[in-house]
């Protein structure tokens, strides 16, 4: 058999790779007007620290997390130099990223003296501290707000003659905004729920179990799917860790739904 006779391609095979040739340009289009559109609807007073924590993303979870707080500590200047973003959720994520990163550091970090690992721990504490009090103060002034009113709130103070909107179309960014704010009417009781249970580890590994106790518990009571919550808790209280289930693992809590 010749060489020409092994990549010869059949006419039946040659419509099957335009076809599948075509549907892939045709997703990559597709795509790439979908994130254009997502990109030019997004407040561009906070695009910049958006970016700086999608940075801060990537790094997050390991115990040099501290090295990157430069990241974390621009996009905290960027929104609390708003007065609109200056008490956002946002602002609260950034307190226990930190307070995440020194626990983190506190535990796993052989090298650290035991003064050295008290004072991480009271760091991360005030951290933590400083996030429930945000997310706390957040739902106290989002929670139950339908769209409607949540964009009039907002108005109050995100303004269309801001010259920060030049060249924007304002009405999408505003749009945006009021989505992004009704998500985190969601999401952020569980995001106080996972800065309880933070507290709660920190509680524990500071020999104040009673605390710790009464963390873990609001934190259940705040999303009751808060695995972290119910292993630590369990282990508190003398029993084993608790693992997810294989269907709560190939099917996470719908993060739009309460």
């Amino acid at each position: 058999m010749l060489l020409r006779d092994i990549l010869k391609i059949s006419k039946g095979t040659k419509v099957i790779l335009a076809i599948t040739f075509s549907v892939s340009l045709l997703a990559i289009v597709v795509a790439f007007f979908y994130y254009r559109s997502i990109n030019n609807s997004e407040d561009p007073r906070i695009r910049k620290a958006r970016e700086f924590l999608a940075e801060y993303d990537k790094v997050s979870g390991g115990v040099d997390s501290f090295n990157s707080f430069h990241l974390l500590d621009s996009a905290y200047s960027i929104f609390r130099s708003l007065p609109d973003y200056k008490t956002s959720f946002e602002t609260g994520l950034i307190h226990n990223n930190k307070c995440s990163a020194l626990l983190i550091m506190a535990i796993y970090d052989s090298s650290i003296t035991e003064n050295g690992k008290y004072e991480l721990l009271s760091l991360s504490m005030k951290y933590c501290d400083s996030s429930i009090a945000n997310y706390t103060s957040w739902i106290s002034d989002w929670e139950g707000l339908t769209p409607s009113s949540v964009e009039g709130k907002i108005s109050q103070v995100m303004t269309k003659d801001d010259p920060l909107f030049e060249g924007y179309d304002f009405n999408k960014v505003l749009k945006r905004r009021v989505r992004n704010i009704c998500s985190a009417q969601i999401e952020t009781p569980r995001r106080l729920s996972v800065s309880l249970t933070n507290k709660g580890t920190i509680c524990r590994h500071m020999m104040n179990p009673d605390s710790a106790l009464i963390c873990y518990q609001d934190a259940l009571s705040l999303w009751e799917e808060n695995l972290t919550a119910k292993s630590n808790l369990s282990v508190l209280l003398g029993g084993e860790p608790v693992r997810a289930t294989l269907i709560q693992s190939l099917f996470p809590p719908d993060k739009n739904k309460k």
